[in-house]
């Protein structure tokens, strides 16, 4: 590098790059597609745009919080002796709170059984993605 230039990037490292873009569009869309689908199909038949949008916008803040309670829980106890099933189930327990608000909010907009399903799965996504995370954690040390 002669006076803070950049070495220019073979073909491989350009093809690298343009894969990884390509892969990371390429999950944004299957997970785009797939809320749209699951959204969707738990909205009543006659809903417009507008209420999709209220109902996610909405949402959204209770669902952070949800997460948040979890992660401030996880946090201190990545370096624990205790599985990582055994800690996020303790979190996910310590933050029913935050879960049972966003259940109710859900319950008054889209029906009992359709928030039934879509907490299921987040509970599932979120006890799933919080094991994933410890355990990279504590492998990459």
């Amino acid at each position: 590098m002669v006076n803070g230039t950049k070495p220019p990037l073979t073909q491989a490292e350009i093809l690298l790059q343009q894969r990884k873009k390509i892969l990371r569009l390429d999950r944004s869309l299957v997970a785009c597609v797939s809320l749209v689908a699951v959204l969707g199909s738990l909205l009543p038949a006659l809903a417009d745009e507008f209420d999709v949008l209220f109902t996610i916008k909405g949402a959204v803040p209770l669902n952070d919080r949800w997460q948040a309670c979890a992660a401030t829980y996880v946090r201190p106890r990545v370096e624990a002796r205790q599985s990582s099933v055994v800690i996020v189930e303790n979190a996910l327990r310590n933050c029913r709170k935050q879960e049972g608000r966003l259940r109710r909010f859900l319950v008054e907009n889209i029906g009992q059984r359709s928030a039934r399903t879509v907490i299921e799965q987040l509970r599932e996504k979120y006890r799933s993605d919080l094991i994933t995370i410890i355990d990279a954690r504590r492998h990459s040390d």
